[in-house]
């Protein structure tokens, strides 16, 4: 089996990336390795009311949503350091997941498994944005963990609309 020594973990928030964030945990420290616990607040074009119909949004709007992941990254990393992990790495950005997962940090930062969860959305955001995990599968240079069980590998129990209020 290959021993991974860089691990990045998408972090949205929801149960199941909790779990993949447990799962790196013990997957790191096994092999010694660097832990990247990344959250992307989605800051794509959004419709605003110029000719043109698309524009960038003043990113002071990401402010409460930046804020509350860094506190639950931070927290992560507590988590992490005392399971005996010790190069933890923590980054929240403004951007497009799929692109940041797969091209931007990942590429940056060498990365070679990445772990996500197997949904985070509800049904409806699925449908609008596509699936992330999907995405990271087909388009990632490096191996790919898709979660889908708690740490004891027994399905997890979340409901489809639940997803975290930032």
């Amino acid at each position: 089996m290959s021993e991974y020594k860089n691990l990045l973990v998408g972090v949205d928030g929801s149960e199941q990336s909790k779990m993949a964030v447990q799962k790196a945990i013990d997957i790191a420290k096994r092999n010694n390795a660097k832990l990247h616990l990344l959250s992307i607040v989605n800051g794509e074009r959004y419709p605003n009311t110029s000719t043109v119909g698309y524009g960038f949004v003043d990113r002071d709007i990401y402010k409460k949503a930046t804020d509350e992941m860094t506190k639950e990254l931070a927290e992560m990393k507590k988590k992490a350091e005392a399971a005996g992990v010790s190069d933890v790495v923590t980054d929240v950005k403004i951007g497009n997941a799929k692109m940041e997962l797969t091209e931007g940090y990942a590429k940056e930062h060498d990365v070679d498994l990445i772990l996500v969860g197997a949904t985070g959305l509800n049904m409806i955001g699925r449908m609008i944005v596509g699936s992330t995990a999907a995405y990271v599968i087909r388009q990632a240079d490096c191996d790919v963990m898709v979660i889908k069980t708690d740490e004891n590998n027994k399905k997890l129990n979340v409901k489809m609309e639940s997803y975290p209020e930032i």
